[in-house]
C-alpha cells in the first residue's frame, strides 16, 4: 500500500504522516528530508530555498527523486506542501501531483473547511517556526492565505480523502486517517 499525505506548510504533515506509517505498519518518507539530504552541500533545504538554489534542484532533479519514492513498495510520504502545488514551479508540481494519484492514495490535510479558521491556524503555527520569527506578521499572514488558497481545489482534484485536523490531536487524525485506508482497502 502506498500512501501519500500532503497538505499546507505547518498542518501537521510530518507528525501525523509518522504515526500513520506506524499505526498501518509502512515505512515513512518525507520530501523535505529527501530535499534536505539532496541539498546538504548549499546548506540544507531551508538556506537553498532563501539562497534561490532550489530553483536548480527543483528544475533538474525533484521529479526523480520524489519518483524513486514511488518506485519502492508500502509506505507512507509525507509530501511536502509546494512540492504537490508550487505555482512558481508549476509544471514539476503538476508532474508530482499526477504521479501520486496514479501511484497512490492521497490524503490532503487542511486546518478547516473554513478559509478564515485554516489561514489563522497557519498563520499562529508559521509564526512561531524558526524560518519566520523575523519576518514582518502582516507580510507572513498574506504569504499563508495565499500559500493557502491553491490548496482546497486542488485537493478536490486529486485527493482520495479530505482530512480537516482543527481541534483533533495528531493521534485522531492518524486514527482517521488509518480507518479510511483500511475501509477503502477492504472493498
Amino acid at each position: 500500500m502506498k500512501i501519500t499525505i500532503t497538505g499546507p506548510r505547518s498542518v501537521g504533515k510530518s507528525t501525523i504522516s509518522k504515526i500513520v506509517a506506524k499505526k498501518l505498519n509502512l515505512k515513512y518518507y518525507s520530501s523535505d528530508e529527501i530535499g534536505e539530504k539532496y541539498l546538504k552541500k548549499e546548506g540544507g533545504l531551508d538556506k537553498a530555498i532563501k539562497s534561490g538554489a532550489i530553483g536548480k534542484m527543483i528544475k533538474e532533479s525533484s521529479y526523480s527523486l520524489i519518483r524513486e519514492v514511488y518506485e519502492k513498495k508500502d509506505f507512507v510520504f509525507d509530501l511536502s506542501g509546494g512540492a504537490f502545488g508550487s505555482r512558481k514551479y508549476s509544471e514539476a508540481s503538476k508532474k508530482v501531483r499526477e504521479l501520486a494519484k496514479k501511484s497512490s492514495i492521497i490524503i490532503g490535510l487542511l486546518p478547516s473547511k473554513n478559509v478564515k479558521e485554516s489561514v489563522e491556524m497557519l498563520f499562529e503555527r508559521e509564526k512561531e517556526r524558526k524560518h519566520f520569527k523575523e519576518m514582518n506578521k502582516e507580510e507572513l499572514l498574506a504569504k499563508v492565505q495565499d500559500d493557502y488558497m491553491k490548496f482546497p481545489q486542488l485537493f478536490k482534484e486529486f485527493c482520495s480523502f479530505i482530512i480537516y485536523v482543527k481541534d483533533k490531536t495528531s493521534e485522531d487524525v492518524a486514527d482517521e486517517i488509518a480507518s479510511k485506508i483500511r475501509e477503502s482497502a477492504s472493498r
